[in-house]
């Protein structure tokens, strides 16, 4: 048993950690390779490590905690659901799953009044597909199948949520086992025409949607997916209204219906309960997961609009789908509890109070040579990372960029999710390293003060051992 010791509640500065070697109990572990930072405990919005040192959790995980840490509301929710029981056969009712999707119905847009529970992001998208498909099958139109998605979108880590994405990366290590779904450039203020509003810009490139219908046959094509949120290099790019009103507008014409995918904005990250309220706009499908839990437990959902689900909820047609750990009752209570809080601490509007006192900072970080461009909503800020802003050029593979930023981050008790990724090596795709600051909800203004500052010294560091000025 390991000796108690004092823990330090100081900001870890000092060594850089290195990327783990995966020795002892760590060789164990299929493709596992994180820097040298062994987590013991979480709090609030800070990770500590075994030796005691704190780390601001400045993305939340992988975009996912919206909750504080360590609650001590959560741990009793999943304690007292445990003392009564764990897993039940899915033909039996479950208390937790009612009292789930009658909660989530509340905070939904309202013709999404029906969910379908999963245990993660890529389960709520292949969900949403299936469902999408049933829904037109359903009414008699077998032909209609193709799901279109974004260039450099993500949805997933199955194979068929990797389909959907149309990025090079997964070609070349799964592109026989691909389905090759259709896809069309996302949103960019990048390509935007001189003179032209975003407003008019959002329209024709909405209208891209049209035409990839026109193309690959209206009787065939399902259903459209996007994320409120952009990705790739276009990470935390807020579309206009005009552009998702127009999307909506084609959806109609065609009977396509419209996904929103907000695994990673839904559940108040935007600084509203989802982001798509933001447009004014219903999707037909919304996919959910990470903050829904707060990522205390694994778990994903499908809300369905009014007409997805009317022929189900007539007995006419049955889901075709199911997992086993699908509305878990644990995760269940969890997700309960999660909403509760995020309603009782009113974290949703710190989410945009908060989140516009971040912003504020913007002009500060833009100073630096290499932060080309900051954008986002609520707490959920995107800072465009390039060796030159002048020319716009990313860092070349081998530099090492990514994990020098991700190494002196965290000397300076900053942990960040998605710096290591870096841009795919398609110049017409991707242009920077995308660096994502969301932490949980919860973050408090002096504590936002505290995390820019330190950013402020990492960028600068990591500027000076990359050799930009």
């Amino acid at each position: 048993m390991r000796a108690e010791k004092e823990v330090s509640t100081s900001i870890k500065t000092g060594n850089r950690p290195a990327p783990l070697k995966t020795e002892g109990d760590w060789s164990h572990i299929f493709s596992y390779h994180p820097m040298d930072v062994e987590v013991e405990r979480a709090e609030g919005i800070y990770y500590y490590d075994v030796d005691g040192n704190r780390y601001i959790d400045a993305s939340g995980g992988p975009f996912a905690f919206t909750l504080p840490h360590g609650d001590p509301r959560m741990k009793q929710a999943i304690s007292d659901q445990m003392e009564k029981f764990t897993h039940i056969h899915p033909t039996l009712a479950s208390r937790p799953v009612a009292d789930l999707c009658s909660k989530i119905a509340t905070v939904t847009p309202p013709q999404l009044n029906t969910t379908y529970l999963v245990s993660g992001g890529s389960e709520a998208v292949e969900t949403a597909m299936k469902a999408a498909r049933q829904h037109h099958v359903a009414n008699g139109n077998q032909d209609k199948y193709k799901v279109i998605s974004n260039y450099q979108s993500y949805h997933g880590m199955t194979l068929a949520t990797q389909g959907l994405s149309g990025n090079p990366s997964y070609e070349k290590y799964y592109g026989p086992m691909l389905t090759k779904w259709p896809h069309i450039h996302q949103y960019s203020d990048h390509d935007r025409p001189e003179g032209m509003s975003r407003e008019e810009w959002g329209i024709k490139c909405a209208q891209r949607l049209e035409k990839s219908i026109y193309f690959e046959g209206p009787r065939t094509v399902s259903a459209y997916i996007a994320t409120p949120h952009g990705c790739g290099s276009d990470y935390g790019v807020v579309a206009p209204k005009e552009y998702w009103q127009e999307i909506r507008r084609i959806c109609d014409l065609y009977d396509v219906l419209l996904i929103a995918d907000e695994v990673v904005t839904g559940f108040g990250r935007t600084g509203k309960w989802f982001a798509m309220e933001h447009f004014g706009v219903e999707a037909d499908i919304m996919t959910s997961a990470k903050g829904i839990s707060g990522c205390y437990i694994p778990l994903g959902a499908v809300m369905v609009s009014d007409k997805i689900n009317e022929p189900f909820s007539k007995g006419e047609a049955s889901f075709v789908h199911g997992f086993t750990n699908g509305g878990h009752p644990i995760a269940c209570a969890a997700g309960l509890q999660s909403i509760g809080i995020l309603e009782d601490d009113k974290l949703v509007d710190n989410a945009r109070d908060t989140g516009a006192h971040l912003f504020t900072y913007k002009d500060r970080l833009l100073a630096h040579p290499t932060v080309a461009d900051i954008r986002g909503w609520g707490m959920f800020m995107t800072l465009e990372l390039v060796e030159s802003k002048e020319s716009g050029e990313y860092f070349e593979a081998g530099r090492g960029a990514e994990s020098a930023f991700q190494s002196i981050s965290l000397k300076n008790g900053l942990s960040f999710f998605g710096t290591l990724y870096g841009p795919s090596r398609e110049p017409l795709f991707r242009r920077g390293i995308p660096l994502n600051i969301s932490p949980p909800l919860s973050i408090k203004p002096d504590q936002v003060d505290d995390l820019v500052g330190r950013l402020d010294d990492t960028l600068s560091e990591w500027e000076a051992e990359m050799g930009v000025s």
